[in-house]
């Protein structure tokens, strides 16, 4: 099968209405070890917050370009990214937090001259509902991860001051898409802990195998995508993946998207603890402070974005042993 292929599969989906059985917690962890990827149902949000939240950012982004500018990487905010050479499709705003409403709200009164207070406390609640889901499936890997014992001392000494930050993503399909399918998002790995995503009923969204093989992320309805970020993969030594993926579209209509990024705060320093590495494993990364990782990812020149193509090991990896693959590709026939 080429690399331009898809490969058919059905990721693990998580429950959130369920309790948390050891059977799901074996499937979790199986899942973050070999793909990184899983759904999550039942999340709290309903199809009308995101109908809402959709409609808005569609009003945004038709907006004129050097009106979308007041607030791109020249300006004094910086929250919009236009396209650019290396995604010429994609464009994004940033709302951070913890104080959402107030980010929104920045953004807005430089976009918009009329009130926008009703999309700006819809943004608020939206991202401090994902604060909590982000906290809640944190948990649940860790204990995926750790077990019982380690839960509590980990959650609260290494993730009690994480943050978390949404984009409103934009993808504008080229004339040709009829055609052939176009790049929206290249190959990237995510620069956070997790990251928990909307994606419209287009589609688009791939990840690679260790074989080098596409596997589309289909939408389902009511249910979020997750995925590991660059930072507990190499907090997990490896134990969790960091996939790669992109976006490709495929029709001739715009595609909407709403990523949540979970990361730990910017001047933590990133390193295994023991407990997690295992006894007589090799440390993968050297420790690294989240900031400089940050920093060696984003620019804000012309042209980039997040260093495309370039991960965590390219930054902190070990160089002065052979890297061991401790989890090779599943055999297709294991995939749930």
């Amino acid at each position: 099968m080429s690399e331009c292929e898809p490969v058919p599969v059905n990721f693990f989906a998580l429950d959130l209405s369920q309790p948390v059985e050891p059977h799901v917690l074996s499937q979790l962890s199986r899942a973050c070890r070999e793909w990184g990827f899983f759904y999550v149902t039942n999340c709290g949000i309903s199809k009308d917050t995101y109908g809402k939240i959709c409609s808005y950012s569609k009003e945004i982004f038709e907006l004129p370009l050097c009106q979308k500018l007041k607030i791109g990487p020249s300006s004094a905010l910086q929250t919009y990214t236009p396209p650019f050479i290396a995604s010429p499709f994609f464009e994004c705003i940033k709302v951070s937090g913890p104080d959402f409403l107030d980010s929104a709200k920045e953004s807005a009164d430089e976009l918009f001259a009329r009130d926008n207070s009703g999309f700006c406390k819809l943004l608020q609640e939206y991202g401090l509902k994902m604060e909590e889901l982000a906290k809640k499936i944190m948990q649940i890997l860790l204990l995926a991860t750790l077990g019982h014992e380690s839960l509590k001392k980990f959650d609260e000494r290494e993730f009690s001051e994480c943050h978390g930050y949404f984009r409103l993503v934009n993808y504008s399909p080229p004339g040709y898409v009829k055609e052939r399918e176009a790049e929206g998002l290249g190959m990237h790995t995510d620069m956070s802990c997790i990251t928990i995503l909307f994606q419209d009923e287009i589609g688009g969204l791939q990840m690679r195998t260790r074989k080098g093989q596409w596997m589309d992320i289909m939408p389902c309805e009511e249910s979020l995508v997750v995925n590991v970020g660059d930072l507990m993969q190499a907090w997990s030594n490896d134990q969790l993946r960091s996939c790669e993926h992109r976006v490709i579209l495929r029709q001739a209509v715009n595609r909407l998207s709403l990523p949540f990024f979970w990361c730990f705060q910017d001047d933590k320093v990133v390193s295994a603890p023991d407990e997690v590495m295992g006894k007589g494993n090799p440390r993968l990364y050297e420790p690294f402070v989240c900031r400089d990782y940050l920093k060696f990812r984003e620019s804000n020149e012309e042209g980039k974005f997040e260093k495309i193509g370039f991960g965590v090991k390219d930054f902190a990896g070990v160089k002065t042993h052979h890297h061991l693959d401790r989890n090779p590709e599943p055999d297709m026939a294991y995939v749930t």
